[in-house]
């Protein structure tokens, strides 16, 4: 007989894998933490696998906690976009709308959902975190109206949607804050790449993993010595470069507050991160709202600072 998990054993799993701390994952399901607790090992007892590594300092996920972590987030996503689509369904409510983003797409995302709430207070934004390799997917088979992804060229005419060039994310290190360059202008690539590079676990990390090196190729280095990070809320969870055991990339956006421990420098010369906006194929009058927000945002915020605009559609 296969083991019966509970949704609400996934809910507690997925806090503290985002939170990685027992106590801060209890205050955010507004429950205590003995609870919390013991449903986790029941958890892992009814699944047969260990989670979490639970340390004095540190609490991390195990391979099989990272693996488990995507798919639950999948899987209760899934589930409560269900449920608020059978409620908008049956008691008539407003148009649910699904954005898909990425870790370091996150405020163009949000800002874009703001904005269209505003402006058509009657349709229903909700953000859906994933990877690029699945919010592509899930555009072109229409289960995300949009999503803002890593600059995937050919996407047009392989996913059947429409691609619009959106935003140029500057990309700083993350240092911890005893580091030689931790109080410096910049940091040059050349030192950056001579000290362990934390990378997001793969196979979710693969597009942005390969992106990075080959950037860092362009500059004429290698990435030479890397760690695997123990989970996949990757880039707000670094406790090695906190340690000082690794140096890791981040988006500006998160510099106001890049973690305890951690200071965050720009890169000499710059480096960013080039997202674009995947949207349905062929729009609904809803994802065409959507889009016309987010280009404008683009143009009036001037988002693009490498890349000129550009759209591409599957049928070009």
């Amino acid at each position: 007989m296969e083991p019966q998990v509970e949704l609400r054993q996934l809910r507690y799993f997925v806090a503290v894998a985002e939170e990685l701390h027992f106590g801060h994952a209890a205050e955010r399901l507004h429950m205590s933490q003995s609870p919390l607790s013991r449903a986790i090992r029941e958890l892992e007892r009814t699944i047969g696998v260990v989670l979490f590594v639970r340390t004095t300092r540190r609490v991390e996920l195990t391979p099989a906690g990272s693996q488990l972590l995507e798919a639950a987030r999948r899987a209760l996503a899934e589930i409560d976009g269900a449920l608020a689509d059978v409620r908008s369904t049956t008691l008539g409510g407003p148009t649910l709308l699904r954005l898909g983003y990425g870790p370091f797409s996150g405020a163009a995302a949000t800002r874009i959902v703001e904005v269209l709430r505003d402006r058509r207070p009657e349709l229903n934004p909700r953000l859906q975190q994933e990877v690029t390799p699945d919010s592509l997917r899930r555009v072109g088979s229409h289960e995300l109206a949009a999503a803002v992804v890593m600059e995937s060229p050919s996407a047009a005419r392989r996913h059947v949607v429409r691609v619009d060039t959106l935003k140029d994310e500057p990309l700083l290190a993350a240092l911890p804050h005893t580091h030689r360059y931790a109080s410096e202008a910049a940091i040059p690539i050349s030192e950056f790449v001579s000290e362990p590079v934390v990378l997001p676990r793969e196979p979710a990390g693969v597009f942005f993993n390969a992106w990075l090196r080959s950037m860092m190729r362009a500059q004429g280095f290698e990435l030479e010595v890397t760690i695997s990070s123990a989970s996949a809320p990757w880039d707000r969870r670094l406790p090695p470069v906190a340690h000082g055991d690794a140096v890791a990339v981040m988006v500006a956006d998160w510099a106001g507050d890049p973690g305890s421990g951690l200071v965050a420098v720009p890169f000499d010369p710059p480096i960013n991160f080039p997202t674009d906006l995947v949207s349905m194929w062929p729009p609904t009058e809803e994802v065409a709202s959507l889009l016309r927000i987010a280009l404008q945002l683009r143009d009036s915020e001037g988002w693009l600072t490498e890349r000129p605009a550009r759209t591409d559609l599957p049928t070009d």
